[in-house]
């Protein structure tokens, strides 16, 4: 599991134009293989690898769709987002087929960031491909989950359906979340610090006001303070 997402492993039997033959990795095919379940996810890892991973940019799949020609690889590229004028990409693999896996490896994430020098959204596609849109301050959570409900309910086979809730990725950590529940924890340390601030500033006040009354009893007379201390 990683985070909204959940992946299953499978040993691809066949692979053509027209789709993929595979069956699921079972326990009891692993068991019977002898092999650990760390051994399987870093075997799966690499093959996923291997099946060639691909960010390009939309403009041009859609190019290529009408004029034919390959669209660019911009993986490890370093892209002048000012330049970019429909900054939307896919990530997927050179044969589209369960492309979206690769979103699950770190430093796949991580690359992705690095070429847009920023934060971005992931938006959950199919489970061939997943969208990349760059956090530039365009996009509003909200309306973004709407357009995957309406695209999965519409335009997507249940069995191709990813999610429905968009992820947010940091380009520093490369760290994926969900970004509506982002949004919301964001908000509530936001709170959470106006509230510690505003309880700092009180307790200054109050240490202050102490420290002044301190000071006023220092300076109260010698006799007087000998008649206070009888009183008391």
């Amino acid at each position: 599991e990683h985070g909204d997402f959940a992946a299953y492993y499978a040993v691809n039997l066949e692979e053509n134009g027209e789709g993929i033959s595979s069956i699921p990795v079972t326990v009891s095919l692993m068991n019977e293989w002898g092999v650990s379940v760390e051994q399987i996810q870093a075997d799966a890892m690499m093959a996923d690898k291997n099946r060639g991973v691909q960010l390009v940019d939309m403009t041009q799949i859609v190019e290529s769709m009408i004029f034919g020609g390959t669209p660019k690889n911009l993986l490890n590229e370093k892209l002048d987002m000012e330049t970019v004028e429909n900054p939307m990409f896919c990530l997927t693999n050179e044969s589209k087929m369960n492309g979206a896996s690769l979103l699950l490896q770190e430093d796949i994430r991580k690359q992705i960031g690095e070429c847009l020098g920023s934060d971005y959204f992931v938006i959950p596609s199919s489970v061939h491909e997943v969208l990349i849109l760059p956090d530039n301050g365009i996009f509003q959570v909200p309306e973004l989950n709407a357009m995957v409900q309406e695209v999965n309910e519409t335009q997507v086979e249940r069995q191709e359906q990813l999610s429905d809730k968009v992820q947010f990725c940091d380009k520093k950590t490369a760290v994926m979340e969900n970004a509506e529940r982002r949004e919301a924890r964001l908000e509530k340390e936001k709170a959470a610090e106006k509230a510690e601030v505003k309880g700092g500033i009180h307790g200054r006040l109050e240490k202050a006001k102490a420290e002044i009354k301190a000071k006023e009893s220092d300076k109260v007379p010698k006799n007087k303070s000998k008649d206070l201390a009888t009183a008391l």
